[in-house]
């Protein structure tokens, strides 16, 4: 009897681990700070690897390829010109700089990959081609220079009603 309680013991704890895991994951999430960004886009077919937006964001005044992998800015709200925050460049990425800044971003000259129907990514694409409509993302900072991305807008709208 007891050797049996064990074994349903050690069998339930890798589960309780992985239910309080996913638990706790988007807790801190909800925390971090936000903003929502302008999305300048290109190419979002990937024959090879499924219907991509391939974005970049919107930051005002980034020189195109100038950042990279090794690069960390701190972004700030601009309000004179919503969804394209403006940036201080850090003089690393190391952790007791990035806690100075309430929105740092390492690497902000990198590709997003979104995932988006076939149908959506030509959309997309063609919005973003012809900049007559604001498409943004709601971009959110973990605090030491990574993003999470969720919510693409189209003129502030769900993309998926988008006109």
């Amino acid at each position: 009897m007891r050797k049996s309680t064990l074994s349903a013991a050690l069998l339930l704890l890798p589960t309780l681990i992985l239910g309080g895991w996913a638990i706790w994951l988007p807790i801190p999430r909800a925390d971090d700070p936000g903003m929502r960004i302008r999305l300048l886009g290109f190419d979002p077919r990937d024959l090879l690897r499924g219907h991509y937006l391939l974005a970049r964001l919107d930051i005002h005044g980034l020189p195109p390829g100038r950042y990279g992998p090794d690069d960390c800015i701190c972004l700030s709200d601009r309000p004179q010109d919503p969804g394209r925050p403006g940036f201080t460049p850090l003089p690393s990425c190391a952790a007791e700089i990035l806690k100075s800044c309430p929105m740092p971003l390492s690497d902000p000259g990198r590709e997003l990959r979104l995932y988006q129907s076939q149908e959506m990514a030509l959309a997309l694409e063609r919005w973003l081609a012809g900049g007559k409509r604001v498409v943004d993302i709601e971009v959110r900072f973990d605090g030491k220079g990574g993003i999470s991305v969720q919510d693409i807008r189209v003129d502030g709208q769900p993309a998926a009603a988008a006109p």
